[in-house]
């Protein structure tokens, strides 16, 4: 099935002036038959992807299985991941002074959400945006404060915001020059916007065919950044860059290789060793990507924060 596409320029910087980088399909969810193209603009180094599905068919390219993500994980990878929450919340808790007012844009099933509610500083007024109602109203049984809104409209008093947190998210947004525009509206002088995003030029990003890399995500991941090119967006907006961070990335790396045996009839017994459902498979990507850090500097993931000053 074929879905419908638009062309569009840089979300960064308006330029259609670009250099072809990848063509992909939906190897993941195999929501339709298209193939798409990600370009590297020129003018601003951002590289995204250049016939982005339409507006009306986000329902075919995120289907209901996607949100059940995490129920697909097993027991050992979701202890992993709550491992990952809580050092987050660590890091929050340096940062935050009490009273502080912590939002998170995009938050999805709300892990992250319920980690800071849970082990964050109490005083801390905690709130989620996210533009699935479904997905606000169960987040709400369970105590959370929640907004269902564009996160661009959000009606909210300006400068009233400690930290936004915007964790795999800007990658899949229409405008995400509007999106920044509006967290920088929305921090106090002095607050922090922490985004966490796939990064191009990584090892799994090189060593497979083009249309392999599990970074692509294809067609949901809209715009892909590097250091250089996320940091031009948030300073035009007014925001300094005050650390970038390159992370363990082992969901790239198992969606990387499982999409590079799932065409092959020969191998396909191993995208079950290869998933991140696999131990061993998480720590080898762990491994892989530690040794990546160490002689490259940077991973297929990062954490760039910025404040407002």
């Amino acid at each position: 099935m074929q879905i419908e596409t638009v062309e569009v320029a840089c979300s960064t910087c308006g330029s259609r002036d670009a250099d072809e980088v990848g063509r992909s399909r939906d190897h993941e969810f195999a929501t339709c038959d298209n193939e798409f193209v990600f370009v590297r603009c020129r003018a601003c180094g951002l590289t995204y992807l250049r016939n982005r599905p339409a507006p009306h068919t986000l329902g075919t390219i995120y289907p209901p299985s996607y949100y059940r993500y995490a129920a697909f994980l097993g027991p050992v990878t979701t202890r992993l991941r709550a491992v990952v929450q809580g050092g987050r919340v660590r890091m929050l808790r340096r940062w935050l002074s009490p009273g502080a007012t912590v939002m998170e844009v995009g938050c999805g099933e709300g892990q992250l959400l319920q980690a800071i509610k849970a082990d964050g500083d109490p005083s801390w007024r905690v709130v989620g945006v996210d533009i699935s109602e479904d997905a606000c109203e169960a987040l709400r049984r369970t105590g959370l404060e929640m907004r269902c809104a564009q996160f661009e409209d959000l009606d909210w008093p300006a400068s009233t915001v400690d930290l936004v947190i915007m964790n795999q998210v800007i990658e899949h947004l229409a405008d995400p020059r509007a999106c920044v525009a509006r967290a920088a509206a929305l921090l106090r002088p002095g607050g922090r916007l922490l985004i966490e995003t796939p990064s191009v030029g990584s090892w799994d990003r090189d060593w497979v065919a083009a249309d392999r890399w599990g970074g692509w995500h294809c067609p949901r991941h809209w715009s892909l950044y590097t250091r250089d090119s996320l940091s031009g967006l948030l300073e035009q907006q007014g925001l300094r860059v005050e650390r970038t961070e390159y992370l363990l990335s082992p969901f790239i790396w198992a969606h990387t290789l499982q999409n590079v045996v799932r065409d092959r009839p020969a191998w396909r017994w191993a995208s079950g060793v290869l998933s991140e459902r696999s131990v061993p498979a998480l720590l080898a990507y762990g491994v892989l990507d530690t040794v990546q850090r160490w002689t490259r500097g940077r991973t297929s993931n990062m954490r760039v924060v910025a404040r407002k000053s």
